[in-house]
């Protein structure tokens, strides 16, 4: 059988007027190629049968193995079938044996239960009563614990009562002191405005009362002519400051 290495190496002899080396070159590369494809697939599929017979074989001898098991099992389950029957027959007449047993000494267990759980009930009783007699007489305990203490508050929080509305009835009405607070402030601010009216007019008369340095000239001047003077200082006096 050809390989493609075979026809990849096969070499053709030149003749006159033969084919072209170059296509016939190309041709053959792809024959190859071809050839190469279709070889490593036959290749793969004759493994692939290969493993498929052995497999095939595998499978036939677990089939056998199989039908050998199912058989030997088909007879281990008839005769434990069997041998459960038997053994559920002894077991029944010696659980009825048992039971019988078992129920005459339950009678018996009963009976002594009933007895204790009737002594152990009365004892709980009994129990039960002192307790609740031991909780009645803290209860009525703490009830006056509660009375007295509620009673001391009670007295506590009345005298505290008394003295807060003495001391409110003691402290002045807030309105009054706005109110007279209002009124200091009106009388304070009238004072200090009489106080800067009667400043103000004390400079205005003082000033009024000041001579003005033309009203004095004026008067100078008629004092000398009234003198018989002209209004300039004689020539052996002096002028006057």
């Amino acid at each position: 059988m050809l390989t493609p290495m075979d026809i990849h190496n096969k070499e053709f002899k030149r003749s006159f007027r033969g084919y072209n080396e170059d296509e016939i070159d190309e041709f053959l590369d792809q024959v190859v190629n071809d050839y190469e494809r279709l070889y490593r697939e036959n290749d793969q599929l004759k493994k692939d049968l290969e493993l498929s017979k052995k497999a095939n074989v595998d499978y036939v001898n677990r089939e056998q193995t199989i039908k050998d098991t199912l058989v030997m099992a088909q007879k281990t389950a008839e005769e434990v079938t069997k041998s459960a029957k038997e053994n559920a027959e002894a077991l029944k007449e010696a659980t009825a044996r048992d039971c019988q047993n078992l129920r005459r000494q339950t009678e018996i267990d009963c009976k002594d239960a009933q007895q204790k759980a009737e002594r152990e009930a009365q004892q709980m009783i009994a129990e039960a009563r002192e307790r609740v007699r031991r909780i009645v007489e803290e209860y009525d305990r703490l009830v006056r614990a509660k009375n007295d203490y509620l009673t001391k508050v009670r007295t506590s929080l009345a005298q505290e009562l008394a003295i807060v509305e003495q001391t409110m009835k003691e402290l002045p009405d807030p309105t009054e002191v706005d109110r007279a607070a209002g009124v200091a402030v009106a009388r304070a601010k009238d004072a200090a405005a009489e106080e800067k009216s009667a400043a103000s007019e004390h400079s205005e008369s003082a000033a009024a009362a000041q001579p003005k340095p033309e009203d004095q000239a004026s008067s100078l001047r008629a004092q000398a002519a009234a003198n018989g003077v002209d209004g300039k200082p004689a020539e052996n006096e002096a002028p006057e400051a």
